[in-house]
């Protein structure tokens, strides 16, 4: 008979947890995939994670700060974007802002998917020979929930609220 080493968790994750939390699951090192969904600390969550290494990093870029601006919300505990504002569109990091993260990290842009929603990253070491870093401005899709507001309306919803700058 054979098993599943599927595990599912319910776990807060955020930047001083991630780690904790990959150890607790016997989880360190190489990895293939990590994908980071969570409306709100995604950019710091990334940072944070240093005990896996994972080949491909799927991570939920916000397109309502568009393709040329690198910034992300600030870092607040238990961030809930309908809270922050209701709206829904201030949340996570900029897909430029991502890519300074990921080049700081070893990741290069493999791209996005269509719907203008996640981004995928690919370590270096296992992009080497096979892909071929896109530029911010190639792999940017708005997302296509929102499409009934252009990008720079979805912003001037928000630009208001804080940002912080990603360089």
């Amino acid at each position: 008979m054979r098993t599943s080493a599927l595990r599912i968790e319910q776990a807060r994750v955020e930047p001083d947890t991630i780690d904790g939390l990959f150890r607790s699951f016997g989880v360190e090192g190489e990895i293939d995939l990590l994908s980071i969904d969570i409306d709100g600390n995604d950019f710091w969550v990334w940072e944070a994670a240093d005990v896996v290494s994972p080949r491909v990093v799927v991570i939920e870029y916000n397109a309502s700060f568009g393709p040329s601006r690198s910034v992300t919300v600030p870092y607040r505990r238990g961030f809930d974007r309908y809270a922050e504002h209701s709206s829904g569109f201030y949340h996570g990091a900029s897909l430029r802002a991502l890519d300074v993260l990921a080049r700081r990290k070893g990741y290069v842009l493999a791209g996005c998917d269509s719907r203008g929603s996640n981004a995928f990253f690919v370590r270096e070491d296992a992009a080497a020979g096979r892909d071929e870093p896109v530029a911010v401005e190639d792999a940017f899709f708005p997302l296509w929930e929102r499409e009934h507001l252009s990008v720079a309306e979805q912003y001037r919803t928000i630009e208001h609220l804080e940002l912080v700058e990603v360089a």
